[in-house]
């Protein structure tokens, strides 16, 4: 992908910081403003890390040399930038937003469309959509050959993803629900069947499926097909690490409710 010089830190050829300004003027902005919704808030510390780490993540996908390792040589790395930016950034970014902040940011007017875009259909059409499409070999050369249409892939895959991942880890005091626990941990299972079905398609793949990684400067002794099957890997065994993390976690919450609220009820009734 031919970078131009107004988003590239380094000169062509070189494997370094990506210094573009879109991105750190876009993540600074986000900084600033969650800084100061929160002044004189008592947002727990937990949640203020859980913010600041995604967006730390956010930055070093698509600053660090790993965004021109993956834009300009292995298809495996392009394939890690977009884990963490579906699978690592946008939840943690969730975690670290309390209710009332969403509640504030989101008008009241809107509510009926947030509802429906944040409801477990739409987030999964959603969600899976940006990454099946995003994925398909014409959408991924038409994104490494526009730097325009690159920065819009990036962007729906976080704005897809912070949809998708809402009904599991959205905010419980928000006015935007959230499905009861069983739908979650279903909702969290029927992910893992898009994301074993791309990285199939990737791991047993028998030739190269993107023109641009044939092409491109060989590194670490990896052909361009094996190459595409370590990037199915990288979609296989840490997406479903952290889907199965997300459901667990999910059902040991209703399971530890569900048991103080029996215990709660067993002691009122014989008190």
């Amino acid at each position: 992908m031919n970078h131009s010089p107004l988003f590239h830190g380094q000169g062509h050829g070189e494997l370094g910081w990506s210094l573009y300004p879109s991105v750190l003027i876009g993540f600074g902005l986000w900084t600033l403003l969650y800084w100061w919704a929160n002044r004189g808030k008592d947002t727990p510390l937990s949640q203020q890390i859980a913010f600041h780490l995604g967006t730390f993540v956010g930055l070093i996908a698509l600053v660090s040399p790993l965004d021109e390792l993956g834009d300009e040589y292995l298809f495996s790395a392009h394939m890690v930038q977009h884990l963490l930016l579906m699978f690592v950034t946008p939840p943690l970014w969730l975690l670290g937003t309390p209710g009332w902040l969403v509640d504030g940011v989101v008008p009241k007017r809107l509510d009926p469309l947030v509802k429906r875009l944040t409801s477990p259909i739409s987030a999964y059409v959603a969600f899976v959509g940006a990454l099946l499409f995003w994925h398909t070999p014409a959408a991924y050369e038409l994104a490494l050959e526009s730097e325009a249409i690159h920065i819009f892939e990036h962007l729906s895959f976080i704005g897809a993803a912070l949809i998708g991942w809402w009904p599991v880890i959205g905010a419980e005091d928000s006015r935007i629900p959230k499905p009861a626990p069983p739908v979650r941990m279903l909702y969290l299972f029927l992910l893992t069947i898009p994301c074993t079905a791309l990285a199939g398609i990737l791991t047993y793949a028998k030739a190269p499926l993107y023109p641009f990684y044939m092409a491109a400067p060989r590194l670490y002794g990896l052909s361009a097909l094996e190459d595409l099957h370590l990037g199915g890997l990288v979609m296989w065994l840490p997406t479903h690490m952290f889907l199965l993390l997300a459901l667990g976690i999910t059902f040991f919450k209703w399971f530890t409710t569900a048991d103080q609220k029996a215990s709660q009820d067993f002691a009122k009734e014989y008190s």
